[in-house]
């Protein structure tokens, strides 16, 4: 008669403790993983959250300038209720500062808020129609006698005619903004005309542009 107690009894009961602690040690392991994914997770630096950048859009107003100091004064744009954002743009503030009195269109982005109202960083300029018509941005350009003006956006080739123009004849190569009535005419290489100054002003110096 065999033993109730012998090892034929106690195989089974072993594999089962076995297959326990292994299951223990499995459940151990799976809880230390979990709890090391959830500790870095938590270590882990906060990612940077890039906000979208404003929209572009367009104002349009008077170029002025603001401030008593005449040697630090900001560049605003205007209209008929007073100032509507302060001017800034490293690349277009010192056109735009000899444009006072120039009624222009700006295309950028608000970027700030000064004294002077919202902070406009300008991307873009053009001169906008001051009764009727815009005047013409370019460049001055010589050859022999005869001046033109090189429009800024389309490089179109304008030449100059009238008493005034020769007042540019020194001005060779500076950025200029014109003003008077355009004659049209064909040429080689595309549209041009004659412009026959009524008034001018200058933007900036070669290699301020």
């Amino acid at each position: 008669m065999r033993s109730l107690s012998g090892p034929g009894r106690r195989a089974p009961a072993v594999m089962r403790v076995r297959a326990l602690m292994r299951a223990v040690f499995a459940r151990r392991a799976l809880v230390a993983a979990f709890l090391s994914i959830v500790f870095c997770a938590s270590c882990a630096p906060p990612r940077n959250i890039v906000p979208p950048p404003e929209p572009s859009v367009t104002l349009e107003g008077e170029i002025a300038l603001a401030g008593a100091d005449p040697l630090d004064r900001s560049v605003v744009l205007s209209d008929a209720g007073g100032s509507v954002c302060a001017i800034s743009s490293p690349r277009f503030e010192y056109e735009l500062r000899n444009l006072a009195g120039q009624r222009v269109r700006v295309t950028g982005r608000v970027v700030g808020k000064t004294e002077n109202g919202p902070e406009f960083f300008v991307e873009s300029y053009e001169l906008a129609p001051a009764g009727g018509r815009a005047p013409l941005t370019g460049t001055i350009a010589r050859r022999g006698e005869d001046l033109f003006l090189v429009e800024m956006r389309s490089g179109v080739e304008y030449a100059l005619a009238g008493p005034l123009a020769e007042a540019l004849r020194e001005f060779a190569g500076f950025k200029v903004w014109i003003e008077g009535p355009v004659t049209p005419f064909e040429k080689k290489n595309g549209a041009g005309g004659t412009i026959a100054v009524e008034g001018y002003g200058i933007i900036a110096a070669p290699g301020r542009s």
